[in-house]
């Protein structure tokens, strides 16, 4: 029941994130994506499992991992 939950918020905003950012740059998308997940995490952290933790841990390595390419992009980018 809570799963759904958290799953639904997560992609509500999604598309939230999706109709703000638009055309604009996907780099923000996915760091307003990032942040949204991480809220939600800590948010929910007292109502969920600790295997639903792990499965949002895992979510969130991989946004991370995207989020630290955009990084070093953007750090050569401007060098």
């Amino acid at each position: 029941m809570i799963t759904e939950k958290i799953t639904l918020i997560i992609t509500a905003w999604i598309v939230v994130v999706f109709f703000i950012t638009g055309d604009i740059d996907l780099e923000i998308y996915f760091v307003l994506i990032f942040i949204g997940v991480l809220v939600v995490r800590e948010l929910t952290d007292v109502f969920t499992t600790d295997i639903i933790k792990e499965k949002m841990d895992f979510f969130i390595y991989m946004l991370l991992i995207v989020f630290i390419v955009i990084f070093i992009k953007t750090i050569i980018n401007l060098l």
